[in-house]
């Protein structure tokens, strides 16, 4: 408890998921959680869910492939908290196409998972800076470093997250804010249960399927939680001397 006591927390992406689970995690470790999330539905349950437990958390409405709601979802932060330590780049879309991918998907794809990380930045930094550091955790996976098939729109928004984040620890690093990030395997998020599904699989089948949970050294597939308790680690001081690094959270997917 109070790993993060008297933080507070950007996460784009709060209202499911990882992003859901990193929230929670997040304000029972003593953050001031600002949800930053597209529908606003999900993300007012999970305020009221960190409310009702005795936490502090603020919705703010937010799509970040539009750079006027990043501008003012950091404004309402700063309203609400008066500061902003950390911000964690979740907010992700999941257009999974081959070199077929039309200029549209590409634009959709590329504004959500890259641009939107690199403005989220953009408009905390400042925050961050006039309190004297902070830390970025940005979600990568394990589409960073390898190729998948039909893959190439989702794989090269996610090799963009590594090096971005390489880039940024060194600009960022002489104004003490550290800069790492995330590479998860499959996940059970609403995104993999869909797909699964689609396939007819529940947990267990998906678990033991060879291009799922068995393509894991642990065979298995993550709960969000998982990959949350990584993010708090990195975004807590127990991680001061740790930045430019992508840490794998894949159950020794990369690993085989």
């Amino acid at each position: 408890m109070d790993r993060l006591k008297n933080k507070v927390a950007v996460i784009t992406g709060g209202g499911a998921g990882i992003g859901r689970a990193t929230c929670e995690l997040f304000a029972e470790e003593g953050a001031a959680v600002v949800v930053a999330e597209r529908d606003e539905a999900a993300g007012r349950e999970v305020v009221q869910a960190i409310v009702a437990r005795g936490g502090r958390a603020h919705f703010v409405q937010t799509d970040v492939a539009k750079e006027a709601s990043i501008q003012g979802m950091v404004a309402d932060a700063e309203k609400a908290f008066g500061r902003i330590d950390i911000l964690v780049n979740n907010a992700a879309v999941f257009v999974l196409k081959g070199i077929d991918a039309s200029v549209e998907e590409w634009r959709e794809i590329l504004d959500v998972n890259v641009v939107g990380p690199a403005l989220c930045a953009k408009y905390c930094v400042p925050v961050m800076r006039r309190g004297g550091g902070g830390a970025i955790v940005n979600l990568g996976s394990i589409s960073s470093v390898i190729a998948q098939p039909q893959m190439v729109t989702y794989n090269t928004t996610k090799a963009a997250i590594a090096n971005m984040t390489r880039c940024m620890a060194m600009d960022l690093a002489g104004d003490n804010i550290r800069v790492n990030a995330v590479g998860p395997g499959a996940v059970w998020t609403q995104i993999v249960q869909r797909l699964t599904s689609e396939a007819g699989m529940d947990r267990a089948a998906a678990d033991a399927d060879s291009e799922w949970g068995g393509a894991h050294l642990l065979k298995r597939i993550a709960d969000p939680r998982e990959i949350a308790y990584p993010i708090l680690f990195l975004a807590s001081d127990e991680a001061s001397f740790i930045t430019g690094s992508l840490l794998m959270v894949d159950g020794g997917y990369t690993a085989r």
